[in-house]
């Protein structure tokens, strides 16, 4: 062999030893790499999981919520009528003639009272 050829030959050497130090070096770095990145990954998806279950309960209690103001909004509407109704009647008593009854009234019971304790002796 001549000289061209020994150093061709050298340096495909050397280019064949750098390529297995490289190819080496990837494998390490997958093997560092990737088991970490894919506990990574299943953490994540279950992550993922339990917010898509938080959002479902979410949704579900934000639909209670709207069915329950609905209800307390058609509650409030069907009574609304009643309560003024009543309102009325409450204001429409004449308070002055229901005072002077009740002094009647209690005017009338007094005696009633003396003698019902006088007999009970």
């Amino acid at each position: 062999m001549d000289k061209e050829n020994r150093s061709l030959l050298r340096c495909a050497r050397v280019g064949v030893g750098l390529l297995a130090a490289l190819l080496a070096l990837v494998c390490a770095v997958s093997l560092a790499v990737v088991p970490p990145a894919l506990r990574a990954l299943s953490h994540a998806e279950e992550t993922l999981s339990g917010v898509d279950s938080l959002v479902e309960t979410a949704d579900a209690a934000l639909t209670a919520a709207s069915s329950a103001a609905e209800t307390a909004n058609k509650l409030v509407a069907d009574n609304a009528d009643a309560v003024g109704e009543a309102m009325e009647k409450f204001n429409s008593v004449d308070f002055v003639t229901l005072n002077k009854a009740i002094n009647d009234l209690a005017d009338i019971v007094e005696p009633l009272a003396r003698v019902s304790n006088f007999f009970n002796r």
